[in-house]
């Protein structure tokens, strides 16, 4: 497995229609190069990430998967290093 990091909250695109319409959703809530995102989904790193107890920042991650799933992209989420669900960042925000 890759590495993910503890205590953060992030996406990992494992595969895409469209990189280049995956790149542009991402770029609405990441503001780093397209080379750089082009980067983290060929490596399979997160593409956009935030500390867990980040609400605000959690929402973003909600709605960039929301968007990137809807575009047809294949993506997971990562908390504490662990795979997750949507179901859980809902569940993360409510409590």
């Amino acid at each position: 497995m890759e590495y993910y990091p503890e205590n953060r909250i992030g996406l990992v695109v494992k595969s895409a229609g469209s990189i280049a319409k995956c790149i542009s959703i991402i770029r609405k809530y990441n503001p780093i190069s397209m080379a750089e995102i082009k980067t983290a989904i060929e490596n399979k790193a997160f593409v956009f990430d935030c500390e867990y107890i980040d609400d605000a920042g959690v929402r973003k991650v909600r709605r960039c998967y929301d968007e990137l799933v809807k575009a047809g992209a294949t993506v997971e989420i990562y908390a504490d290093g662990e795979l997750e669900t949507r179901e859980f960042i809902s569940n993360l925000l409510n409590s």
